[in-house]
């Protein structure tokens, strides 16, 4: 549940702080006092498109911050897939900025929007009196439907049927790959050409670049055979001067000569060392000398193995990928040398899914079945409490599924469903998107959740003046729906409605306050006095003060009466 949401420079509020309890809490306030922001505020912590209108005029950025405690197993599965230790309370935060930017953190990791959106799909549900249009969506009628039929439960049917299904259209899609016989053997040729044009160049790592540097030393035989003539010369000496081996032996002479007088046996050895390394050197010289020259045969080998390499390159990619590509290229070959077999075998596979899959299809279809009696009386149930007396609903399947050799399937099955709605005696059952009123859409979204709030997985419920076009008796209906799904879910309800907020386990009142040159809103909790003085005033009585709140009062005491005969 919601431990605290804080909001910081958004619109009119410079900051403030909701601490909701667990049951229902109710939002009131006069109209245009901020009630809808704290929704939108909300909203946007959850994940919806950052309105940089709304940010504070005069400031830079804007904060919102939501705090939860009791998060369920699949949000801490959700954390766990992000590398998200949980702990409490689970921290969520976002950001936006004059300039566009924007931050979204979790317990003060970074995450992307639409990570958060996936994390807070398991926290809240927000529902107004536009969410309708997700109500009314048909293509969302089978998923609520089948959270009714499974009820919280593993959807074993579901589960047998799209496993069925996914090797069905596996089965397919391997089964394209292998293309018609000459396409087939199209690919076998090239598939043979190129393992043979690989194998028979087989460069090695490295190569290339050795064959460069043998290049490079044959373009410059002359400056390299040069060179090293002069530094021979230096070592050994010529005609015109004395060379650094003859310099060291002299050296090696003059310290044997002194030996007699003191002892130079270790000077002696190290020059004797460098005698030995100074001929290493010679004959290393005289060997790069030698081969400083290529002949032309050589030269042509080497410009010709490199081209080949660089074709290979060209073709196929990075020399240390290749036998890579080739290992793949060979199961490849291998594959479609065998694809008569493969496709026998594919070709079993597919039926044999295929009837599992329309099997198990017709088993889902006859269970929704079921289920959408159920589901349908205790929607026209509620919707008949909530003062809709004469409404019918029924759950309408489009498909006709008693060929199984005509299914059409798709991911969930062959069923297409959707709702269907007669408000009012002696109408025919209408699509739901037909609903006339906004009163009767948001009655049948209570209704609707007072059936499937238990189903959906999240534990904090947010209804923002769903109670348009209602009052009286039909007010009390719905401040008693509300209270009973606030018995197992944290609920909190913007509304104007004097029952609803009768009914509230605490009350908040929104206001809005010039403070100085500026206007900002305000939050407070309200005291049970002050809450009886906000009952009269949602009344709008214009009588003596003491008529008001004996009114107020006898809300209050008929919505306690209500929650204690409750029996759960």
């Amino acid at each position: 549940m919601i431990t605290s949401l804080y909001v910081k420079n958004v619109a009119l509020i410079k900051e403030l702080e909701l601490t909701p309890e667990s049951g229902l809490n109710v939002l009131t306030g006069e109209t245009g006092a901020g009630k809808s922001v704290i929704i939108d505020s909300l909203n946007f912590v959850l994940g919806d498109r950052a309105d940089r209108s709304l940010i504070t005029h005069g400031e830079k950025s804007a904060t919102v911050r939501v705090e939860f405690v009791n998060a369920g197993e699949n949000v801490k599965k959700i954390l766990e897939d992000y590398g998200i230790e949980y702990e409490e309370p689970l921290s969520v935060r976002r950001t936006m900025s004059e300039n566009g930017r924007g931050d979204v953190r979790v317990n003060n990791v970074p995450v992307t929007v639409q990570q958060l959106k996936r994390l807070m799909s398991g926290l809240v549900s927000v529902h107004s009196q536009h969410e309708s249009q997700t109500i009314l969506d048909e293509n969302n009628h089978l998923s609520v439907l089948d959270k009714f039929r499974v009820g919280g439960k593993a959807d074993v049917l579901s589960e047998k049927y799209k496993n069925a299904y996914n090797s069905y259209k596996t089965a397919l899609k391997e089964l394209d790959s292998f293309e018609n016989e000459a396409a087939r053997e199209r690919k076998i040729e090239l598939l043979k050409y190129e393992i043979d044009e690989i194998t028979a160049v087989d460069p090695k790592e490295g190569e290339e670049e050795n064959l460069l540097e043998k290049r490079q030393k044959a373009r410059n035989a002359e400056r390299i055979s040069s060179g090293i003539q002069a530094a021979l010369t230096l070592i050994e000496g010529s005609d015109e001067g004395f060379g650094a081996l003859n310099a060291v032996r002299y050296a090696v002479r003059e310290l044997n000569a002194m030996e007699r007088f003191s002892d130079f046996s270790d000077y002696k050895s190290r020059l004797e060392s460098v005698l030995s390394e100074l001929g290493d050197v010679v004959d290393s010289l005289k060997s790069e000398a030698e081969n400083a020259f290529l002949d032309p045969a050589e030269a042509d080998r080497v410009d010709k193995r490199l081209d080949e390499i660089r074709k290979i390159k060209r073709r196929y990619g990075d020399i240390s990928q290749l036998p890579e590509y080739v290992r793949k290229t060979e199961a490849e070959l291998e594959r479609l040398l065998n694809a008569e077999e493969s496709i026998k075998k594919l070709e079993s596979v597919a039926k044999t899914s295929l009837s599992e899959a329309k099997e198990a299809a017709l088993k889902l279809h006859e269970d929704r079945l079921r289920a959408a009696k159920g589901f349908s009386r205790a929607i026209t149930d509620n919707l008949r409490a909530l003062g809709m007396k004469n409404a019918e609903f029924s759950v309408f399947f489009e498909n006709d599924l008693n060929d199984a050799e005509d299914l059409r399937l798709n991911e969930n099955g062959a069923d297409s469903v959707k709702f269907m709605i007669s408000p009012n005696l002696g109408e025919p059952l209408k699509p739901l998107a037909k609903i006339a009123s906004g009163g009767e859409a948001s009655r049948f979204m209570l209704g609707l959740k007072r059936v499937t709030a238990d189903l959906e997985g999240t534990d904090v419920l947010v209804f923002d003046e769903i109670d348009t076009g209602i009052s009286g008796k039909i007010a009390m209906v719905v401040a008693e729906n509300l209270s009973d799904i606030a018995v197992n879910h944290q609920v909190i309800a913007v509304t104007h409605l004097p029952q609803l907020t009768a009914m509230a386990d605490a009350n908040f009142y929104i206001e809005k306050n010039e403070d100085g040159d500026r206007t900002h809103t305000y939050l407070k909790r309200l005291s049970e006095q002050e809450g009886l003085t906000e009952l009269a005033r949602l009344q709008g009585s214009v009588g003596p003060e003491e008529l008001s709140y004996k009114n107020a009062l006898e809300l209050r005491k008929w919505a306690k009466s209500y929650k204690n005969s409750r029996k759960y």
